[in-house]
């Protein structure tokens, strides 16, 4: 195979217009050229989203990621692909904005009693939107075969800034630069280690775990699943590990850990593009196995319309 044909899509990316595709450039990179690298560079930002000791706070609180976790993620996966599908000023990705809406404002309302009322500031929406679109990109960029390009970066930005919008963030920084800045300052100022944020990690990593190891034989799938939590540290942004409390990565485990990732890309370069997405439409769930849900039936209990 020529480098012509494996290079086919991201001509095909090169050639649209940014402002008026982003959507669909993210929804390329994450269902055609990169599926595997991002749903792990997606649970990694989505780590990110609970390492400030604030927001774990409150994720303890509500329960859903520690007592519901399988349904949490569930929720998050389906909320979130609905934006990237249909786009999101699109009738089902404002939907799919709206529910998410409901279901933080609900939140807090559910855990506020007469001893605190809990509160999630534009401020702490911004960081969830910034690390979400963030840190995706930057661990992706760490593993994908090819580097990204400055059209992908940039829809990356603007399909993120318009969920923002369409969420009714104010302030929102607007550029992909000024978003990074606005990022970085938060974690400085915000994430350190927490009882709450290891809580969480500890309820979760096995989602990232299941992405590294579900390609494996079943025989093989114990041993995959210890090599896998035993290179997490080597993934794991360092502001990741200090909120938590995950020791830092040994030389040896960073290089081979990397050398694996290097090597993957080099096989994966080798091979034809995807011609199927490799997620499905829509993702059926226990309660929903045909898929045939409203999004905003999509939620906590005390949030759902049934």
């Amino acid at each position: 195979m020529g480098a012509k044909e494996r290079y086919s899509r991201l001509r095909e990316i090169e050639s649209m217009d940014v402002a008026e595709s982003c959507s669909r450039i993210w929804l390329l990179d994450m269902a055609y050229e990169f599926p595997w690298e991002w749903q792990i560079a997606g649970s990694i930002a989505f780590y990110a989203s609970f390492a400030p000791a604030r927001l774990a706070e409150l994720l303890v609180r509500t329960g859903e990621l520690t007592g519901n976790t399988e349904k949490r993620l569930e929720d998050t996966s389906i909320l979130m692909w609905e934006t990237f599908r249909h786009g999101v000023r699109g009738k089902e990705g404002k939907a799919a904005v709206r529910q998410l809406n409901r279901i933080h404002r609900n939140a807090v309302r559910h855990i506020s009693d007469e001893h605190r009322q809990w509160r999630i500031t534009n401020e702490d929406y911004l960081f969830v939107l910034a690390t979400t679109m963030l840190t995706t990109i930057r661990c992706a960029r760490r593993i994908t075969w090819r580097p990204l390009s400055d059209k992908e970066i940039t829809a990356a930005y603007l399909h993120f800034r318009e969920i923002g919008e369409v969420m009714g963030l104010k302030q929102i920084p607007q550029t992909y630069a000024e978003m990074a800045q606005f990022h970085d300052g938060y974690v400085a100022k915000h994430v350190r280690y927490s009882a709450e944020a290891e809580r969480l990690y500890l309820a979760t990593r096995g989602m990232i775990v299941d992405v590294l190891t579900g390609w494996m034989p079943k025989r093989l799938a114990g041993a995959g699943q210890r090599l896998a939590l035993a290179g997490l540290p080597a993934l794991l942004p360092k502001e990741l590990r200090t909120a938590f409390g995950v020791p830092d990565p040994s030389p040896a485990l960073s290089a081979v850990v990397n050398t694996v990732f290097r090597l993957r890309a080099a096989f994966v370069r080798r091979m034809s593009p995807r011609t199927e997405s490799a997620m499905p439409d829509r993702f059926p769930t226990e309660k929903f196995p045909d898929a045939d849900y409203r999004m905003d039936q999509i939620g906590p209990a005390h949030t759902v319309r049934d």
